[in-house]
């Protein structure tokens, strides 16, 4: 019985959690206005539905290469490239390179990492 109620104990606080997540007014009215400005904003992400998933072999190269090695393994040590699964739980805190979309500015502020294609190769910046 005690194993049933902390069952829905624990079903109650993550559904109390996701209404909790605020509502982005601005971000709403960005997009219904065609100005959208999503980016997908690497190593800002916390856990479960900020986390995207789909990290390829090229994107944690990118980001090695921008952050340098020992920058790279101290934040995102245990990165290798997947497609979802228990990687998108908690990325950045778990040292796992995930992304999550936000507004430009959004991953400006958290101080966030993009990748852009350039000549055929990606390649990470800081914004």
């Amino acid at each position: 019985m005690a194993k049933k109620k902390t069952l829905t104990l624990a079903a109650l606080a993550g559904m109390a959690l996701g209404m909790a997540t605020p509502y982005n007014a601005q971000a709403q009215d960005n997009t219904a206005a065609g100005k959208s400005s999503d980016v997908k904003c690497y190593g800002i992400n916390g856990c479960a539905q900020h986390a995207s998933c789909g990290v390829k072999a090229d994107d944690v190269a990118a980001v090695r290469k921008l952050l340098g090695e020992t920058d790279f393994k101290a934040r995102f040590g245990k990165s290798t490239a997947h497609s979802c699964g228990a990687h998108a739980s908690c990325g950045a805190s778990s040292k796992i390179l995930n992304f999550t979309t936000v507004s430009e500015s959004e991953c400006q502020q958290s101080k966030g990492i993009v990748i852009e294609e350039v000549e055929g190769k990606k390649v990470a910046k800081q914004l």
